[in-house]
């Protein structure tokens, strides 16, 4: 992952609330609630530019002033704790934004449609990893993909999942109650909406595709060329459909250890079936602490940013692959570099 100096970095700029924010009377009611219950889980729920990643730092910075407290960053398109296509962790036990510790899982894409299970995963991994971490308390920002119908199956399994003690919507209108009407009789989970801060911006795509763009190229600003043996190491994710080196070149990738967290993201430059080897541009880390390769769905062309060139067609740092919808045919199942075999791949432009 990012150097410590940029992660401290990342950490501060993502816990600094806004300056001039009028906190509404409910948020003082939630600390309130958080505070006398002495823990707690939080899920908050909200489509995109609705204020809720503010109202998350600014309870994470109350909530650590009185114990430690995790902040638990699964807003993969428009992350703030680590780069685009992770699951993030950061722990905090007072209000000097400096985590005591940092943890990530990799999805691999930049939104959950046809990833789910990767960040279903990784979200209650990370969620583990804070209650080990000796949290109190635990602050979930949730994707701002929230009004497709698989965005709200994605979400009723994401709080089914973490089992969070208080859900709370940032809405205008009714547009979160197809996911919250499920959860209004559970016996555990207290529900609470709150209507969008006013000074919230309302961003267009392509300033977020920009965001994820300018990312990268400071993830990756001090990355060097690595090369891997791949025998030894497991390997599991999207492959690509060919073994062709334009299939793979600049492809997303994460080195992980052991428990499959996050050592260090790469893009791939070449994979030599000959040798065996994988060869990719990466920032300095331990070679000893990876253990698998985690194979993603982006191909982020670092020289290009965002937008159509000058013949109109989009760079290829705008791709992923998604699963197919219930009418499309079920591609074969994607397979190992080892096994000689090639596996079927769909790309379509993440909005």
């Amino acid at each position: 992952m990012p150097s410590e100096d940029t992660t401290g970095k990342m950490i501060r700029d993502s816990m600094a609330v806004q300056e001039g924010i009028s906190v509404p009377p409910e948020w003082e009611t939630i600390v309130s609630l958080l505070r006398d219950r002495g823990s707690g889980v939080v899920y908050v729920l909200g489509a995109a530019d609705r204020g809720k990643t503010t109202f998350c730092r600014w309870l994470v910075a109350r909530l650590a002033s009185l114990k430690i407290t995790g902040f638990l960053d699964c807003d993969i398109g428009q992350s703030t704790l680590g780069p685009p296509a992770t699951v993030g962790l950061a722990l905090f036990r007072d209000t000097s934004g400096e985590p005591l510790a940092t943890y990530f899982r990799f999805v691999g894409a930049v939104t959950p449609s046809g990833h789910m299970v990767q960040e279903l995963v990784g979200a209650l991994r990370l969620k583990e990893k804070a209650r080990e971490g000796g949290a109190s308390f635990l602050v979930i920002d949730s994707p701002g993909w929230v009004l497709e119908p698989a965005a709200q199956e994605f979400h009723v399994r994401m709080i089914d999942l973490l089992q969070p003690d208080l859900v709370v919507g940032f809405e205008r209108g009714p547009e979160l109650e197809g996911i919250l009407v499920n959860f209004r009789r559970h016996p555990r989970m207290t529900l609470l909406e709150c209507n969008c801060p006013p000074k919230v911006v309302e961003r267009k795509r392509d300033w977020r595709r920009l965001y994820r763009h300018q990312r990268f190229l400071e993830y990756f600003s001090g990355a060097v060329p690595q090369a891997r043996f791949l025998s030894g190491l497991g390997i599991h994710g999207r492959m690509p459909e060919s073994f062709r080196e334009e299939s793979w070149r600049d492809l997303l990738i994460a080195l992980c250890d052991p428990e499959m967290m996050v050592v260090t993201l790469g893009l791939v430059d070449r994979l030599d079936l000959v040798t065996g080897t994988i060869s990719f541009r990466a920032p300095p880390h331990d070679p000893h602490r990876v253990a698998t390769v985690h194979v993603g769905s982006l191909q982020v062309d670092l020289s290009h940013p965002p937008g159509r060139d000058k013949n109109g067609t989009r760079p290829l740092s705008s791709r992923q692959s998604t699963l197919p919808g219930e009418d499309d045919p079920v591609p074969p199942a994607r397979v190992s570099p080892s096994s000689g075999a090639r596996g079927d791949r769909e790309r379509s432009f993440p909005e």
